[in-house]
């Protein structure tokens, strides 16, 4: 058991060292080893999916907030504030990879999620539960779809977050699916 442990470890390390262009060297040729102060490179479509996490993760965060003081029942203020807990959680280890590979995360959510959120601030109180589970549930289908596309992360740190939290986005829209039949 040691010894297995051991070798994934070592294994994990190995291909750490790879960084997120699976070369083994930076962009300019130099090795991986001799740029280890510098940050790492990444892969386009990689750097694009850690974008687009980024958006879901803090759309969510500001939706949730939104129905902890606009849900007109406990149920949904309480799986609001689960919510946001979750994916603030999910948005810093994903901040935490974009600094190691030198991703720019959108400061701003895109187009759709600002106006997504604008439409429900607009919302009256007596709809707004079931307004807020049906975009959340859109929002989470569209993040699985991602999840499903995205076959190729070659970023080993994107690849075991993608992984990691892959069950936890399913098991959140199973959540809210769960949560909206029995919301009125």
């Amino acid at each position: 058991m040691k010894n297995s442990f051991l070798i994934l470890l070592l294994t994990l390390v190995v291909t750490g060292f790879y960084g997120c262009n699976g070369t083994g060297k930076t962009a300019s040729g130099d090795s991986i080893a001799t740029a280890a102060s510098t940050k790492q490179p990444i892969d386009t479509a990689d750097a694009r999916l850690a974008k687009d996490l980024s958006i879901f993760c803090n759309s969510q965060v500001e939706a949730a907030k939104l129905a902890e003081t606009k849900a007109s029942t406990q149920k949904v203020k309480n799986f609001a504030k689960q919510n946001e807990q979750l994916y603030t959680q999910l948005s810093n280890h994903l901040n935490q990879i974009s600094e190691s590979y030198n991703i720019k995360l959108p400061a701003e959510p895109s187009a759709t999620a600002q106006k997504n959120l604008q439409d429900l601030k607009e919302i009256k109180s007596s709809s707004f539960d079931h307004a807020y589970l049906l975009q959340m549930l859109k929002d989470h289908n569209a993040t699985i779809r991602e999840y499903n596309a995205a076959k190729n992360i070659q970023c080993i740190p994107l690849k075991m977050f993608v992984g990691s939290n892959q069950a936890a986005i399913i098991k959140q829209a199973y959540a809210i699916s769960d949560l909206k039949d029995k919301t009125p």
